[in-house]
């Protein structure tokens, strides 16, 4: 047991360091710096904010004060990431009573070293803090699950423990449902059905302690099926959602087709191992179950409603899949099997890693470093113009005090989802057009993506706010920050 606790904290050490590792400099995304300048907003904003937004409130709250502390990036990551590093120990946990210690080592191994785990503990967003309430959600039940009919003791603290993380994952995310299913889905099919009717039990006080927020959901929903973009899923998002278990998107050439089949090869010895121990035990068939329903289950409704299969909603399953990968390593079979796994985990991750760390294009573009410019460049009386919210939010976070303004999305469009009671929550309005966020400057820095200006080049116009400004102004400097593009234009 004591050597157990050594390569464990060794394994939570490495995974901090990985976790850190330039967690003070690499660029922030848009959705990053949406959360960060909520939960600078004060508690009842932050209601208001989340409530026309997507999202429930808790990470808010907990970044909110969170943020007191410090402003500097590395002290943000820091909340997801001790997130995450809580996900690996209830990951220890919960692979230890199923399956074994050895197990259970091996997969929070796998787990401090895998790149969708790393991504979602630098992104400072409530996706670590969902998994880590669910999978403390699942260890809670198997507590319950294995030990209540000897000590009935076990329903009272474990009891708890399963709705207060029910509850915490609730005000999370909206699609944490989906990984609380797989508990009461293993009893039903088991027909254990006293249990069942406990945990049912729990789950309507779970239901109830959730009431506050559940109200707005409506709401969220409706936005999402009007808002967002995201596709029905099929065989391509499925081969997808296996990479990222195993490696990073995106990934260019070699590395993505090397991902690929790394992917496929792992998950085909897991297939065959997990078919040669069919009937081996209920423990092995609660881990499966637990890895596919959240997936499975979003798959099925995104054929019913608006398609809702985004793979960071089911981060928790992504931790399983390394706790199956490490039953499979301990197990030892067939011969040679064990050490082939490692290797391709091993493989995926230093495939991935340096990539994912040092992407600094769209969505992460290199904010950090044109704000640092703009900062330098910029005169008193000019105006900064972004060309919208993707690439003004990240340069606020980085200096709230540059005069900045951002352009309106077009009204109806997939990228309209910054509702107006959030704006008002935030304190922060866009312009209808560049001409009234320029108003009667002399000098205006404009801000766009070479993407968008590459959109309207493809259908064969020039972007309406260069042609206006061009017009109007004398294009005197262009600097490029990788794909994010500064011009400067003065008055003649």
């Amino acid at each position: 047991m004591k050597s157990a606790r050594v390569i464990l904290g060794l394994e939570l050490a490495a995974a901090l360091v990985l976790r850190l590792l330039f967690a003070q400099t690499r660029s922030i995304q848009y959705d990053d710096a949406f959360t960060i300048l909520l939960a600078e907003r004060p508690l009842a904003n932050i209601v208001t904010g989340t409530a026309a937004d997507t999202m429930p409130p808790l990470f808010y709250f907990l970044l909110h004060f969170w943020g007191m502390v410090s402003r500097e990036m590395l002290w943000l990551r820091l909340l997801p990431t001790l997130l995450n590093l809580g996900s690996l120990v209830f990951l220890y946990l919960l692979m230890r009573d199923l399956v074994g210690r050895r197990a259970a080592l091996w997969g929070v191994g796998l787990a401090a070293f895998s790149p969708l785990q790393i991504f979602h503990a630098q992104d400072v967003r409530m996706y670590a803090l969902l998994a880590f309430c669910q999978i403390g959600y699942l260890w809670f039940f198997i507590r319950l699950w294995q030990h209540w009919q000897a000590n009935q003791r076990i329903l009272g603290w474990a009891g708890a423990g399963l709705v207060g993380m029910g509850a915490a994952a609730l005000y999370s995310h909206n699609l944490a449902i989906f990984g609380l299913a797989a508990p009461s889905l293993f009893l039903l099919v088991r027909r254990e059905w006293r249990l069942l009717l406990r945990l049912t039990a729990m789950q309507l006080l779970v239901g109830v302690l959730a009431i506050p927020w559940l109200w707005m959901i409506p709401g969220q929903v409706e936005k999402i099926q009007r808002a967002f973009w995201t596709p029905r899923p099929g065989l391509i998002e499925i081969l997808q959602t296996l990479i990222l278990f195993n490696a990073s998107l995106p990934l260019p050439g070699w590395q993505m087709a090397a991902a690929a089949v790394i992917s496929l090869q792992i998950a085909a010895l897991l297939v065959l191992e997990l078919a040669r121990s069919k009937g081996e035990g209920a423990e092995r068939g609660f881990l499966i179950a637990a890895c596919l329903t959240p997936p499975v289950l979003m798959f099925l409704v995104s054929y019913v409603m608006r398609p809702i299969f985004v793979t960071r909603g089911f981060l928790i399953s992504g931790l399983l899949y390394c706790g199956l990968c490490g039953w499979v390593i301990a197990r030892g079979w067939p011969k040679g099997a064990s050490a082939f796994l490692v290797g391709l985990a091993g493989a995926a991750a230093l495939i991935s890693l340096p990539y994912q760390m040092t992407y600094a294009s769209f969505p992460r573009s290199p904010y950090r470093e044109a704000t640092a410019w703009l900062r330098e460049h910029a005169p008193a009386g000019a105006v900064i113009v972004h060309d919208n919210k993707l690439s003004f939010f990240p340069s606020r976070v980085y200096d709230p005090t540059l005069p900045q303004k951002f352009l309106a999305d077009e009204p109806g469009s997939h990228n309209d989802t910054l509702a107006y009671a959030t704006q008002a929550a935030m304190d922060l309005f866009p312009d209808a057009s560049v001409e009234t966020a320029a108003g009667g400057a002399d000098d205006v820095f404009y801000v766009t993506f070479a993407l968008v200006e590459g959109e309207y080049q493809t259908a064969g116009i020039t972007h309406p706010s260069l042609v206006w400004l061009e017009a109007r102004f004398q294009e005197v400097e262009q600097i490029r920050f990788n794909d994010l593009i500064v011009r400067r234009y003065q008055k003649p």
